[in-house]
């Protein structure tokens, strides 16, 4: 796994002839780390204008002003830079599955030849329409949840352990190789996380009382967590 801190130089020194797209993840999932402002745009300037860019900016939302680059605006300057989008998360539409995407015209024609038919429904389409027209419940659900984020986070700092900024909806603990006995700590308190072997644990922010079992189960854990080193 790349961190967000090697975007300049891991990523871009990986680059052989043969590399014809690269897909970049800001917000990142599942570590919810964040590229700091001019990252992206210095990778995107770094590329070869024949590679294709895509940013997957799902977790978009979440990030403050000014968090990050907004890869949107370099696609104006960048026809190779694709950028995707979801109403899953932001906008509460997970089980609707809507999403788009912001290229140039010859990008976006190349993807409806190969795109599945009939993805996107009528009752998909409408409730997207209507989340648009209501931007500020939008703005206030976001703002509720990137509070207890930020609680959650501090609650686990305040327990001892150290756990990457979140810029998403979830946050990441690097248990490493003791995330199965997490997970085990998880499941007796009746929480859903989701594991990666040897890497660590994804956790969706849920409501106060879910984010204090959080907490409790990281307390119970035997082994202290620590966050990747991104010094250079």
């Amino acid at each position: 796994m790349v961190k967000s801190c090697d975007l300049d130089r891991a990523v871009a020194a990986a680059l052989t002839p043969d590399v014809r797209v690269m897909l970049v993840c800001n917000p990142n999932n599942p570590t919810s780390t964040v590229l700091p402002p001019g990252a992206l745009a210095a990778f995107v300037a770094a590329v070869p204008e024949d590679v294709l860019i895509v940013v997957d900016e799902a977790y978009r939302e979440f990030v403050p002003a000014g968090g990050t680059d907004d890869a949107v605006r370099l696609q104006r300057s960048y026809p190779n830079v694709a950028v995707l989008r979801t109403f899953s998360k932001a906008y509460a539409l997970a089980g609707l599955r809507v999403g788009y995407c912001v290229a140039d015209p010859a990008v976006l024609d190349a993807a409806r030849r190969v795109a599945l038919p009939f993805t996107l429904s009528a009752p998909a389409l409408a409730a997207a329409l209507a989340t648009l027209d209501e931007p500020e419940l939008t703005v206030r659900r976001v703002r509720r949840l990137t509070a207890s984020r930020d609680r959650l986070v501090a609650e686990l700092h305040a327990a001892g352990l150290e756990v990457p900024a979140s810029g998403t909806n979830f946050v990441w603990l690097p248990f490493g190789d003791a995330s199965r006995e997490f997970l085990r700590q998880c499941t007796l308190a009746g929480i859903a996380v989701r594991v990666f072997p040897r890497e660590g644990v994804r956790i969706t922010v849920g409501d106060e009382d879910a984010n204090a079992a959080v907490v409790a189960a990281a307390r119970r854990s035997s082994h202290p967590l620590r966050t990747a080193d991104c010094s250079p």
